[in-house]
């Protein structure tokens, strides 16, 4: 008896709780971008609402503010560390002299968004800032909105999208970097100042 009134307080027997499926980036990428701009850090950010490992979802329809959350899928973590992640494999950092600036990312988006009950892309909005290594200065920063379609529409879907677009993203960022080296940015002088 005693131990049936244990089994009670238990909760429900003969239920099990559903497995939770962890999504990442997958193997790393093959591509490696030198950066055209001497780096010595680079760091991703993000607003507290993305701060978690949750997989979110939303409807492209204004009058639908909701930001919805998969309840039996998450990312293996948060979606700044896996963008720092990818970014870190796909740059070659490597700086003899120790110079360098900082390369900071700062996600303002980062969701599946779905067009209709079928359709649905994943969505990647950032800021990319490029900082003074002595005086923490702001040197240049660039708006860089991604996406990419899903195959299909579910969390699996919406995981290989959102992989898909941050290495839309990466490229995009390496393709800055490029344009600020080439001085299409006005007088910044990127070699002296990331020294």
């Amino acid at each position: 008896m005693a131990g049936l009134a244990l089994l009670a307080g238990c909760g429900t027997v003969g239920t099990l709780p559903k497995a939770i499926t962890l999504h990442d980036f997958g193997p790393p990428g093959k591509v490696i971008y030198a950066p055209a701009i001497p780096l010595r850090l680079l760091e991703v950010r993000a607003p507290s609402w993305l701060g978690s490992s949750g997989m979110q979802y939303r409807f492209d329809d204004a009058a639908d503010q909701r930001r919805l959350t998969y309840t039996e899928n998450r990312w293996v973590a948060a979606p700044a560390e896996l963008i720092q992640t990818a970014m870190r494999r796909a740059f070659d950092l490597a700086l003899p002299d120790g110079g360098g600036c900082l390369l900071r990312i700062e996600l303002d988006e980062f969701s599946q968004v779905f067009d209709s009950p079928t359709t649905s892309h994943g969505v990647i909005d950032a800021r990319a800032l490029l900082i003074s290594p002595r005086a923490d200065a702001l040197l240049a920063e660039s708006r860089i909105t991604v996406s990419a379609e899903a195959a299909s529409p579910n969390a699996a879907g919406g995981a290989a999208a959102l992989r898909d677009a941050s290495h839309q993203l990466i490229g995009e960022v390496a393709d800055w970097l490029g344009t600020l080296e080439k001085g299409a940015g006005g007088d910044l002088d990127t070699k002296r100042a990331c020294r």
